[in-house]
Parts: structure tokens; sequence; C-alpha cells
């Protein structure tokens, strides 16, 4: 049976707001391994090794550190207008070897891209997407050199 914890970041939005997303990890002696995609969180991927902080009040874990980069990049596609994309996008993305999922009420799609898969590529139709001005995108976590 693998041991999953729910693990919360919490991300600085503005000068006074934050947010918080929780992710899947996988327990691993005293760490933690990212196992989904976040939408929010950035300078994180799945496959990172993480510590985390118990805390006791709240009685949830909270990141804390880094253990060990996985090299994979996330990237979160943002749908302002047409989200029918989204779907199709995700397809496509996960022919060419990326794993996505999806924040239908935020209209995000969240991308892996593992370490072996050639960025060049990827980023080549992200920023042909963006130019058609089907989507943004940002890169979130980029492990990748291009």
């Amino acid at each position: 049976m693998i041991n999953r914890q729910k693990i919360f970041f919490v991300q600085k939005i503005n000068e006074n707001e934050f947010e918080k997303e929780s992710l899947w990890c996988i327990k691993r002696g005293d760490n933690y391994i990212i196992d989904n995609i976040p939408f929010i969180a950035k300078r994180i991927s799945l496959g990172d090794t993480i510590k985390a902080e118990y805390d006791l009040e709240e009685g949830v874990y909270y990141f804390d550190d880094f253990v060990s980069v996985s090299g994979n990049s996330t990237v979160r596609l943002y749908f302002f207008k047409d989200v029918i994309l989204i779907e199709d996008v995700r397809k496509y993305l996960n022919s060419l070897g990326c794993e996505g999922e999806i924040f239908l009420a935020r209209k995000i799609l969240a991308i892996n891209v593992p370490s072996n898969i050639d960025y060049r590529v990827i980023k080549q139709y992200l920023d042909e997407g963006e130019l058609q001005g089907k989507w943004q995108y940002e890169e979130s976590c980029l492990a990748h050199e291009y």
C-alpha cells in the first residue's frame, strides 16, 4: 500500500494575499515525493522530493524545503476564451509525452514535462497557441534548457 499524504503549499498572490494548494505526496522515509501536478504552487514539479512540517494547530502538513528536484518542468495554460480546447490540448500534449491535469473551475491545464522530453517542441506549440490567442501560459517550474 502506498502511503500518501496531502501537503499544503502557500503561494503569495500579492502583498497581503496568500493562497493554499494541497498536493498529494508519497511518503518515503522522512521525505515526500510530489505525486500530482500543481495548479497554483510555483517552483515545484511532479516527482520532486520535499520535506514537510506538521502544523499541530491546523492538523495538516506544510511544505518546508526541497530535498531533490526531479528534473521535470511544470507549465500552466490559462484558457480565457475557448474552454472547449482544454481537453484536446491535454490529449495532444499527452501524445508528446506530457501528463496533464485540468482545473476546470479556473480554466487551467497544468502540464508535467518529463525530464527526458525535448522542451523546445512543447514550447513551440505553447508559443503558437498563445500567439493565436487560444491561451496564455506560464512556465511555473522550468528545469529544462532550451
